[in-house]
């Protein structure tokens, strides 16, 4: 049972995710400015119930918007400053709060409640440089590189989940997350290389305009920091003594257990296509 639980929720997410990416821009702008709300107020909120802190979930949302907005238009070509100064100005507000507060460690309070800003709304944000900055056309939207990049996601965990479950034995990292195995994340990787060859070949207008070594080159990268934001989130759970970060997403826990991965890779990707583009 809980096995189907996983498997609707998963099919579930990635329609929505593929159909918001496919759509076009608005939808793509709004669905992740809402993974942006949803996963800084489910942090901050772990962060309050077991560590003991005092962080704004809603100046942590506010901030963490407004920094997507800002980054998300400055890609899209569009007229930002409204943005950087709407963020600029919260980010002051965070900081002249404490002094009102009272509160016996304003330090930590500031930084949970702005911490959200580079783990969650500065992946979700780079997602708009990839789809405007990077495609065959820059400036205008394109779903080529954000879609491939949750594909090699999604192959990268059902691979590991898979081989894993089926022949893992050694123990990728236990200290931090004691069912990854060695065989799994190689399991994962295969398939998404796989994946790589697969769509390169199939979809020639779509991939084409750069040489199948980009691609590949993008899959290592999807599978080696998707793995290390898999770990990095096991590590703030393991710290917190849980073991999800919600339950929004029925047998995935929440916002943060689904993408974790993602929250690595995504600018990760973004280093690799902005290397391309200035050295070659």
């Amino acid at each position: 049972m809980d096995f189907l639980k996983r498997t609707i929720t998963a099919l579930l997410f990635a329609s929505v995710i593929l159909f918001c990416i496919l759509k076009g821009k608005v939808w793509f702008t709004g669905l992740f400015a809402l993974c942006t709300l949803l996963a800084t107020v489910e942090f901050t909120g772990l962060s309050n119930r077991y560590k003991k802190c005092n962080a704004s979930p809603i100046w942590s949302a506010v901030t963490a918007l407004l920094f997507y907005g800002a980054i998300a238009y400055t890609a899209a070509g569009k007229g930002s400053l409204l943005w950087f100064s709407s963020f600029i100005l919260s980010l002051i507000i965070v900081f002249v709060r404490e002094i009102y507060m009272k509160r016996p460690s304003p330090m930590a309070d500031i930084a949970y409640t702005l911490f959200p800003i580079l783990y969650i709304a500065l992946p979700y944000a780079l997602l708009s440089v990839l789809a405007y900055r990077f495609s065959s056309a820059p400036g205008t939207y394109s779903a080529t590189i954000p879609l491939t990049l949750f594909i090699f996601l999604w192959c990268n965990d059902v691979g590991a989940y898979c081989i894993g479950c089926t022949i893992g034995r050694h123990k990728l990292f236990e200290r931090i997350s004691p069912k990854k195995t060695w065989e799994g994340s190689t399991g994962g990787a295969l398939l998404t290389i796989a994946a790589t060859i697969l769509l390169y070949r199939f979809l020639p207008h779509l991939y084409n305009h750069q040489p199948i070594w980009v691609w590949l080159g993008m899959a290592f990268i999807t599978v080696l920091f998707g793995t290390w934001g898999d770990l990095f989130e096991s590590l703030l759970k393991r710290e917190m003594g849980i073991k999800d970060s919600g339950h929004i997403l029925p047998g995935h826990g929440g916002m943060l257990d689904r993408f974790d991965s993602a929250l690595l890779a995504i600018p990760a990707v973004t280093v690799w296509f902005s290397a391309i583009t200035i050295f070659l």
